[in-house]
């Protein structure tokens, strides 16, 4: 078996899939105005800069800091409840032509990033991919 992998913010969706849902997820109380502001600065230094495999995962670590305490229910059916607003206007289209070509070749798709998988999984679904490898936080036994 066959299988492609296609990383997911920047290059099959034009921005960072955290940034991306930021609107939603600040609509909904679960981020402020000041972590808006500080993580597009971050994807901005991270534009112009690039980023070591340090950097990346200090990155995933403030990201997966920043949602502590959120409920992974609720965060997985904001995301699923939004993907058609903030999803469509920014996947590229060369990434759901490459994408569908895979299929047609019978290879498995699969989605990569370091967003958490409450994010990225819905994606994967919406985008008709075949599973998704991201970032997996602890949950306790309240589903937080």
């Amino acid at each position: 078996m066959e299988a492609a992998f296609f990383d997911l913010d920047k290059t099959v969706i034009a921005k960072a899939s955290m940034v991306a849902f930021g609107g939603p997820l600040y609509r909904e109380g679960l981020l402020s105005r000041r972590t808006i502001l500080r993580a597009l600065y971050a994807q901005l230094v991270y534009m112009h800069l690039g980023a070591s495999e340090q950097k990346l995962a200090r990155i995933r670590d403030s990201v997966l800091a920043l949602t502590r305490g959120w409920e992974r229910r609720r965060v997985r059916e904001i995301v699923r409840d939004t993907l058609e607003e903030v999803v469509q206007p920014i996947i590229h289209a060369e990434a759901q032509e490459l994408i569908a070509e895979h299929h047609r070749a019978g290879r498995l798709v699969f989605l990569v990033s370091a967003s958490p998988e409450e994010i990225v999984e819905p994606l994967a679904a919406y985008l008709g991919v075949d599973g998704a490898i991201a970032s997996r936080a602890r949950i306790d036994a309240n589903g937080r």
